[in-house]
């Protein structure tokens, strides 16, 4: 457990410094003003991961979410986020598995990130029998993150509100 806390706080620390170093850096335009009302109705999203990719292409996944969710913060709304993996997009688990040890990986830490800003991952259990894949090789996964079917749950969470992003 202290080798974990250790590994989040060593990881923690260049997130800091990029994101003191972006605050600083002026792109040339003020930023634009957002009046309160902007995101109404964008309070509920639903991003669908189904693409193969690697620890690179997943965390620029996971900054969408976490950009969307400070988007909406930032004119005082709450964001449900909701990410759907099915098909290839249970290698995002996957490969975050297998790299959660590695002193450099970023993508458990943004994963345990989100997660404690409430953001749901939800893994297609179709996808878990098709493919045969065990729980034990996905970071994190629990029996209640499980889903019937990923596609039908994205069709489910549209039909309830929920916006769709499919980066």
């Amino acid at each position: 457990m202290l080798k974990k806390i250790a590994l989040c706080l060593a990881l923690t620390l260049p997130f800091a410094v990029s994101n003191v170093l972006a605050e600083e850096f002026d792109p040339g335009v003020p930023a634009p003003k957002v009046p309160a009302d902007y995101y109404a109705g964008a309070e509920k999203v639903v991003v669908h991961v189904s693409t193969e990719g690697d620890q690179k292409k997943y965390l620029g996944i996971l900054a969408n979410v976490n950009n969307y969710i400070k988007a909406l913060e930032s004119t005082g709304k709450k964001t449900e986020a909701v990410v759907v993996m099915n098909g290839d997009g249970l290698g995002l688990l996957k490969v975050a598995k297998d790299v959660e040890l590695d002193n450099d990986a970023k993508l458990p830490l943004q994963l345990t990130e989100l997660k404690a800003k409430g953001v749901k991952f939800q893994i297609c259990y179709n996808t878990l029998v098709g493919r045969k894949i065990k729980m034990a090789d996905l970071y994190e996964a629990k029996a209640e993150d499980v889903i019937p079917s990923g596609v039908a749950e994205v069709g489910r969470l549209e039909a309830q509100g929920y916006q769709l992003l499919k980066p």
